[in-house]
C-alpha cells in the first residue's frame, strides 16, 4: 500500500532542478574541516562538491516540499514539523494522537511513517544555513474539542465501548402494564383475598376499585365483601406518562346464618347438666355439633351431658352448598357430675335409703346399662338397663343376701349424649 507521504517526497525530488550557486558552493566549501588533506587531483576535487551538491539538492527539496505541502495532506497525517528543536514535543504528541484514531490494521505502517517523520525533522533542526531561519508551525490538529475527542475516541477505537454508549442514548422503556392476580376468585362473604399486584412499574400510582364502592392505593391490597354477589375488580396503574387497567371478577357466596339454641332438658334439675340444642338450616346446608370433651353430633338437634367441671364449650358448625361455614359457639359453666350416685345405703328393711341406683339415671331418660361387682372376688352380683329396678343388695335381686362392705358400680350410657359416657363409683353396702 502506497503512502501519500512517500510518494509526494519522491515526486519532488523527481522534478526539483537547482541552478547552479557559485556563492553557495562557495560557503559550503568553508564549512569543509581546513585540517583535512590536500587532493590536488582535479577529479577527486570534483566529486566531492558533486556529493555536496546532490546533499544541498536533498535537503532543499525537503524544504520546498513542506512549504508547498496543501491542507490535506497535513490533515490526514496529522504531524506537526518544525524546524527548531522546541517542536519536537508538539510532533511527539501529535504522533501519539494520530496513532490512537488509526486502524489496528495500519498501525505497523504509520510506525515506520513516524520514524520516517522524526529522521526528517532531525535533519532539518540539525542542518544549519548562513541565511536567516524561519519557523513554521503546522496546523495544530491536537488542539481539538474534549467532547469531540471523547466522542471519536469511543466510536472509531475498538468498538467496545460503542455499544454502551448507544444504550445510554437510548430511551427505551417497557410499556406500562398493570397486572394481578387475586388469591381466590370464588369466596364467601368476609373471607379475605390477597390482591397481588404484578404490574410491570411497581413505582406507578395505584388505584383499586373492589366494584362494591370501596377502593385502595395500596401495593397488594387485602379485602373482604360483606355481601353476597358479583364483583369486578379493578386496578388502574399510572406512571405519569401512561396509564393502564386490568379487571378481574370475583364471585362472592353467601354464609349460612343458623339460629343457635341450648338449654337444661330437664327443668328444676340443675343439678345434672343434660342440655339439648337446636338450629334451623337450609336443605343445602348441614350442621355439625362438637363439644368441649370432644363429643360431636350430627344434625339439627342434638343432646349433651356435661360430666366435667369448669368451662365447657358447645360449637355449631353449619356448611352450605358452595363450601362456606358458619361457627357459632356458646359457653356454660358446670360442676362435675358423676350421675348424682350416693356413697351408700343400707337395706335393712327400714324404708331409708333400701336400694342403690344413681339418680340421675331415672330423670335424664336416657338407654344405659349398671352392674355391680364384688371387687373381693370380680364377681358381677347385679346387672340392669332399666332405671326402675334398682340394686336391693342381694345376688341379682335374688334375695340371698350379700355381705357388709364396698362394692364398685359402673354405668355405660348409651345414647350418643358424652363422648366419655362410662361412669363408676364405690358403693358402700351396710348391715
Amino acid at each position: 500500500m502506497n503512502n501519500p507521504f512517500d510518494d509526494k517526497i519522491r515526486q519532488s525530488l523527481e522534478n526539483f532542478e537547482m541552478p547552479f550557486d557559485a556563492t553557495a558552493w562557495a560557503e559550503l566549501e568553508k564549512q569543509l574541516p581546513t585540517d583535512a588533506p590536500v587532493v590536488s587531483n582535479s577529479s577527486s576535487s570534483f566529486g566531492l562538491k558533486v556529493a555536496a551538491g546532490i546533499a544541498l539538492v536533498a535537503v532543499t527539496a525537503v524544504a520546498v516540499w513542506y512549504f508547498n505541502a496543501d491542507e490535506e495532506l497535513a490533515q490526514t497525517q496529522e504531524v506537526t514539523i518544525e524546524t527548531t528543536v522546541s517542536t519536537n514535543e508538539n510532533v511527539a504528541e501529535v504522533e501519539k494522537e494520530r496513532t490512537s484514531k488509526a486502524p489496528t490494521q495500519s498501525r505497523a505502517k504509520e510506525k515506520s511513517d513516524e520514524h520516517l517523520n522524526e529522521d526528517i525533522a532531525k535533519d532539518l533542526n540539525t542542518t544549519k544555513f548562513n541565511e536567516p531561519q524561519t519557523t513554521v508551525e503546522a496546523p495544530q490538529q491536537a488542539a481539538v474539542q474534549p467532547s469531540t475527542t471523547k466522542e471519536i475516541s469511543q466510536e472509531e477505537s475498538d468498538g467496545e465501548s460503542k455499544a454502551p454508549i448507544e444504550s445510554e442514548k437510548q430511551d427505551v422503556s417497557a410499556p406500562l402494564l398493570a397486572k394481578f392476580v387475586p388469591s381466590a376468585i370464588r369466596v364467601c362473604v368476609g373471607e379475605d383475598i390477597v390482591f397481588i399486584n404484578e404490574s410491570s412499574d411497581m413505582k406507578a400510582a395505584m388505584a383499586w376499585d373492589f366494584g362494591d364502592g370501596s377502593s385502595s392505593s395500596e401495593l397488594n391490597p387485602v379485602y373482604s365483601y360483606v355481601l353476597p354477589g358479583k364483583y369486578t375488580a379493578i386496578l388502574n396503574t399510572d406512571n405519569g406518562k401512561t396509564q393502564s387497567q386490568q379487571s378481574v371478577t370475583i364471585v362472592v357466596n353467601p354464609v349460612p346464618t343458623p339460629i343457635f339454641t341450648g338449654e337444661q332438658k330437664l327443668n328444676g334439675y340443675e343439678a345434672i347438666p343434660l342440655y339439648v340444642f337446636a338450629t334451623a338450616t337450609q336443605p343445602t346446608e348441614t350442621a355439625v355439633w362438637s363439644f368441649s370433651d370432644g363429643t360431636k353430633i350430627s344434625g339439627n338437634k342434638a343432646e349433651h351431658l356435661f360430666r366435667e367441671a369448669g368451662t365447657s364449650v358447645a360449637k355449631l358448625t353449619v356448611t352450605n352448598s358452595y363450601g362456606c361455614v358458619s361457627v357459632t359457639e356458646s359457653k356454660y359453666e358446670t360442676a362435675e357430675f358423676n350421675l348424682l350416685a350416693p356413697d351408700a345405703f343400707s337395706p335393712n328393711g327400714d324404708g331409708i335409703n333400701e336400694v342403690f341406683i344413681p339418680k340421675a339415671l331415672p330423670e335424664m331418660g336416657v338407654a344405659f346399662e349398671m352392674t355391680i361387682q364384688n371387687p373381693r372376688t370380680g364377681e358381677i352380683v347385679y346387672r340392669t338397663e332399666n332405671a326402675s329396678f334398682p340394686w336391693n343388695g342381694t345376688l341379682n335381686n335374688t334375695g340371698q343376701k350379700l355381705d357388709h362392705g364396698l362394692y364398685v358400680w359402673t354405668v355405660v350410657l348409651k345414647d350418643n349424649v358424652v363422648e366419655n359416657r362410662v361412669f363408676n363409683g364405690k358403693i358402700q353396702l351396710q348391715r
